[in-house]
């Protein structure tokens, strides 16, 4: 997985605060997220995300995670500042690589990946890691849970890989080059999924 340039990490810790709020204003209409869920962020840049999800949302637990340790610093600081008498219980940071998630199958009620998904390869317009990642979100997330993302690259083949993975796309909207998805998991591993593991 590629660590982000330094145009990126200036677009996501400085200007990508509006675009969060249009986003998680659309997540809270069409994210039917349960109460008390388990959640993962994959690649949670400063940690604004994050912020609004467990303020607004109110989930048991929120892993946030980057591959990146200058990203997971930005995020310290941004969420130190957030909330000065400390996190919120139930909110972590870790560091992790979407292509080898250290975390038990089904760990999750949720996941999310807010423009992270390209970064699975070495190059952003580059798909060759990107079904790797989507396997490992995939093998973290319980059966029925949700997989929220937005991407503005590989958007067809992401969707591509969920139909034939059997994920029920409950939820999309598009928005110039950008694409926001909820997706529901099926309640039991795919043919495709079952050979591949096998």
């Amino acid at each position: 997985m590629a660590e982000m340039n330094a145009v990126s990490r200036f677009f996501v810790n400085r200007v990508k605060g509006r675009a969060n709020k249009r986003l998680y204003k659309w997540l809270t209409a069409h994210l039917p997220l349960p109460a008390g869920a388990t959640c993962l962020e994959i690649g949670c840049g400063n940690g604004n995300m994050a912020a609004r999800i467990m303020d607004g949302m109110s989930p048991a637990s929120y892993v946030a995670t980057d591959l990146d340790p200058r990203q997971l610093d930005a995020a310290k600081r941004y969420l130190a500042e957030r909330y000065p008498t400390g996190l919120p219980d139930g909110l972590e940071l870790r560091t992790a690589d979407m292509l080898h998630l250290l975390f038990t199958d089904g760990s999750f009620d949720a996941v999310f990946a807010f423009a992270a998904i390209h970064h699975a390869s070495p190059t952003h317009g580059d798909f060759t890691n990107v079904p790797r990642a989507l396997t490992e979100i995939d093998r973290v997330l319980q059966p029925e849970g949700i997989l929220a993302y937005e991407e503005f690259l590989h958007k067809d083949k992401i969707r591509l890989w969920l139909r034939d993975h059997r994920y029920q796309v409950i939820a999309s909207d598009k928005r110039w080059t950008r694409e926001v998805v909820v997706a529901t998991k099926p309640s039991a591993p795919s043919e495709r999924a079952t050979q591949i593991l096998a």
